[in-house]
C-alpha cells in the first residue's frame, strides 16, 4: 500500500493533518477530497470534555459524527504518534491501539491489526477524523450526541476494574516458518478466582489451537525459504463494562498459497462467574430475537450482499452464532467464503440493542444479579 504514497506527502501529512495547519498542497487536499470526502457534510459540531467546550469542532458526514484526532491528543490526553515510513498514526495505549494508515489515496483503520467493517476514518480539509463510535467501542471514551444542541459530550467510560495483559505462546520461528501467537489474560482483586481462571483458560486454549493447527499444516506441507509459512493472531477488547467482557480474536494463516486465511471469533464473558455467554444470554429480554435476525440477515445477505459479489443462500442463523458485543450493539460474524468471495472479506452485521430488545429493556438481563 505504501507504493501509493510519496515521501513528501508523508511528511506533510504528519505536520498538517493533526494540527489542521494549511501546509498541505491544494493538489494533495483535492486528491484526498475526491477519493474520501463524502458530500453530505454538515456544519461543525461542538465537543465538550470534562464540562468544557473545546475550541476544535467535530463534523457530521452522512449522519456519522466525526471527531478530530487532534482533539484526542491535545484535549483528552490520548497518546498519538506517527510513522512517516508507513504513513500510520497510532492512537491510544494499553490493550487497544488504533492504527490509521492515511494518505492521499486511502484511509485504512484497524484496532490491534483487526479491521472490521465498522472501522473508518476520513481526511477532510487537511484534517484527520474518526467516528464517535470508535471512541466508545475501543478507546474507553463515552460519547453522547445531543442533536438539538449539535453537541458531543465526551467522558471517560466506566470500565470494569480488571487488568488485561497480552501473553505469547513460545514457538520457534525460522526462515521457513513464522509463529506469532498471543492471547489476552485478565486479573483483578475484585474478580472471583474461579471465574478468572475459567476465562483465562478459554482464551489460552484458543491460542493453543491456533499454534497446534499451524504446526500441523507445517508438518503436512512443504514450507521453503522462497515460500514460507506464517501463523499469527491478535485480539481487541470490544466491550469491558457492567461486569461483561467481550473480546474479538482474529487468527491468520499463510501457507504460501494465493492468499492467507483469516478467522474472526467473538468471546463474551460474564466476569461474575466466568461464563462464556451465548447470544441468547445477551438478548435474554427478547426471546424472539432470532426471528428478527433471520428476517433481516436474509434480506441483507441474499440481497445487497449478492449485488456486491456475495453468494447468497442464507436461511437461518446458527443456534449459537459467532458474535461479539460493543457499545454500538451486537455484531454477528460469518466466515470467509461462507456467503461471499475472498475479496468481500469477513461478512459481519451490527445491530443496536434498540433494534434487538424491547423498549426499556437492557442487554445481559439477569447476568449480574
Amino acid at each position: 500500500m505504501n507504493k501509493h504514497t510519496k515521501k513528501w506527502g508523508s511528511a506533510l501529512l504528519a505536520a498538517g493533518i493533526l494540527v489542521g495547519v494549511a501546509v498541505v498542497p491544494v493538489s494533495y487536499i483535492e486528491a484526498a477530497s475526491s477519493k474520501q470526502q463524502a458530500t453530505a457534510q454538515q456544519p461543525g459540531i461542538s465537543i465538550k470534555w470534562n464540562g468544557k467546550t473545546l475550541s476544535t469542532k467535530g463534523i457530521q458526514v452522512n449522519g456519522s459524527t466525526l471527531i478530530p484526532v487532534a482533539v484526542l491528543r491535545d484535549s483528552l490526553g490520548i497518546p498519538v504518534s506517527y510513522d512517516a515510513k508507513t504513513t500510520t498514526y497510532t492512537v491510544g495505549s494499553g490493550y487497544n491501539k488504533l492504527f490509521i494508515m492515511s494518505s492521499s489515496s486511502y484511509t485504512y483503520v484497524n484496532v490491534n491489526r483487526i479491521s472490521t467493517r465498522s472501522m473508518t476514518a476520513k481526511q477532510i480539509a487537511g484534517k484527520l477524523y474518526i467516528p464517535m463510535s470508535l471512541l466508545k467501542d475501543y478507546l474507553g471514551i463515552d460519547a453522547q450526541w445531543n442533536a438539538a444542541q449539535k453537541t458531543v459530550t465526551l467522558s471517560k467510560s466506566q470500565l470494569n476494574p480488571i487488568t488485561i495483559t497480552s501473553q505469547s505462546l513460545p514457538a520457534s520461528s525460522d526462515a521457513k516458518v513464522s509463529y506469532k501467537v498471543k492471547y489476552p489474560q485478565i486479573s483483578g482483586g475484585q474478580l472471583n478466582p474461579e471465574a478468572q481462571q475459567a476465562i483465562n483458560s478459554v482464551l489460552k486454549k484458543q491460542a493453543e489451537g491456533v499454534l497446534a493447527a499451524g504446526k500441523k499444516q507445517v508438518a503436512e506441507g512443504e514450507p521453503t525459504v522462497e515460500r514460507p509459512y506464517a501463523f499469527s493472531n491478535d485480539f481487541a477488547i470490544a466491550y469491558n463494562q457492567q461486569g461483561i467482557l467481550s473480546i474479538i480474536m482474529e487468527d491468520y494463516s499463510d501457507t504460501a498459497g494465493a492468499h492467507g486465511m483469516t478467522a474472526r471469533k467473538g468471546y463474551t464473558f460474564s466476569l461474575a462467574d466466568g461464563k462464556l455467554m451465548q447470544l441468547s444470554d445477551v438478548l435474554k429480554a427478547n426471546p424472539n430475537y432470532k426471528q428478527f435476525l433471520n428476517s433481516d440477515l436474509k434480506k441483507k445477505i441474499n440481497g445487497p450482499m449478492v449485488n456486491e459479489g456475495g453468494f447468497g443462500g442464507f436461511k437461518d442463523i446458527a443456534a449459537n452464532p459467532n458474535f461479539y458485543v460493543t457499545n454500538s450493539g451486537v455484531t454477528i460474524v460469518f466466515d470467509l467464503y461462507e456467503y461471499g468471495p475472498y475479496a468481500y472479506g469477513i461478512p459481519e452485521f451490527t445491530y443496536s440493542f434498540g433494534q434487538l430488545l424491547p423498549q426499556g429493556s437492557k442487554p445481559f438481563a439477569g447476568q449480574n444479579e
